[in-house]
């Protein structure tokens, strides 16, 4: 029986990637760019509980690969490694083509936002090959290259968020080679008291380990919490697999719609306002949340599980890629512009790109790389 896609899921991805534009135009370009202080909101940064939610998406996505994982294998099964493999081409093939535009496009705009002869730009791109090539969070090339986090003292990576997108890839590889090495120790033991540990660690030291900072000897923190929340997204599948079986009483969904209601909604005014709640407290409720909406049977999620949703949830990657660079784009271009304004045209330009870059995507790249 072919399984029913939860378009709830789609819905969420949609809200918080435009959430994250938010956060993008209120919070972080502010600080990095234009040294101004962000928008401030009963004495505290509005937008910054943005910081502390990511593990959300890490969630979804272990749980969807857990769902690749669990497909049958065409022919014999290879060795870990190659069934590993198997699975970072096909997150290839589905990211790197968006991500590669995306680098390109936030690569002109950063060269004429910083106002850089085009005689330089081939010099430019030589300098960020492991930019180019996903390597942000693996610290390769950070703190000297052209999209480094910081160069001749300046913030020069216009197009930040794309660090994410490989982060989710190359740490994918890893998980799924994992679960192909050793599947019971890793969903059992490796994932969840890895997790435990990992953010037990963040919590103890007041870390919040949004980005690819290096406090630990040479690991990256947002390495580390990428491998045990995306870990977590697969000790979720069988689990969820096995509830979904199961008749939920009437006064069961109502109880599971409270928590959900509950859980959604002080995760969302945290992003925006900001909350007196400890990092590992959203976390918490992020991951009640997102167990919720996977496993589909309060009436929230029922609400929200409609079709309609397919589309914007799709568009969600597409917004998220675009977006950084034309944030700093209008500023410049058109720097009295309230952060309101620039927010409101960012959302415009962004959907309109993200639109037509899906459209190539969809109809001429992801074909020709499909095709046998």
């Amino acid at each position: 029986m072919k399984d029913k896609r939860n378009y709830a899921v789609d819905f969420w991805r949609f809200i918080f990637c435009i959430t994250f534009v938010l956060v993008h135009t209120y919070l972080i370009y502010p600080m990095m760019y234009w040294h101004t202080a962000p928008w401030i909101v009963n004495g505290k940064p509005m937008f910054s509980g943005g910081l502390d939610v990511i593990i959300l998406f890490y969630l979804f996505t272990g749980y969807f690969l857990m769902h690749t994982f669990r497909k049958p294998k065409e022919g014999s099964k290879g060795k870990p490694g190659e069934e590993a493999s198997k699975y970072l081409v096909a997150r290839l093939k589905g990211f790197y083509p968006a991500f590669l535009i995306c680098m390109v496009f936030g690569f002109v705009l950063t060269n004429i936002y910083n106002e850089f002869p085009v005689k330089d730009w081939g010099w430019i791109a030589l300098d960020g090959l492991w930019e180019w090539l996903g390597g942000v969070p693996t610290g390769m090339g950070i703190g000297n290259n052209y999209y480094g986090l910081m160069a001749d003292g300046r913030h020069m990576l216009m197009n930040g968020p794309l660090w994410f997108i490989p982060m989710i890839v190359l740490v994918g590889y890893l998980v799924y080679y994992a679960l192909e090495k050793a599947e019971d120790f890793s969903l059992h033991i490796l994932f969840p008291v890895g997790f435990m540990m990992a953010y037990g660690y963040f919590h103890v030291n007041g870390i919040t380990p949004m980005w690819y900072n290096f406090d630990l000897p040479g690991i990256s923190q947002a390495g580390i919490q990428a491998f045990f929340s995306i870990g977590m997204g697969c000790v979720y599948y069988d689990l969820i697999q096995k509830l979904q079986k199961k008749d939920f009483s009437t006064g069961k969904k109502v109880l599971l719609t409270i928590v959900n209601l509950l859980a959604s909604g002080v995760v969302l005014y945290h992003m925006v306002f900001g909350l007196k709640l400890t990092y590992m407290t959203i976390c918490g409720l992020c991951m009640v949340f997102v167990f919720l909406v996977l496993l589909n049977k309060d009436y929230f999620t029922k609400v929200l599980n409609s079709v309609i949703w397919k589309y914007p949830g799709k568009l969600a990657l597409y917004i998220y890629m675009i977006h950084y660079p034309v944030i700093g784009m209008l500023h410049k271009v058109l720097p009295d512009l309230s952060l309101h304004m620039v927010c409101l045209y960012t959302y415009l330009i962004t959907i309109l790109l993200s639109v037509l870059l899906m459209i190539v995507v969809d109809n001429v790249i992801t074909p020709k790389l499909n095709k046998k």
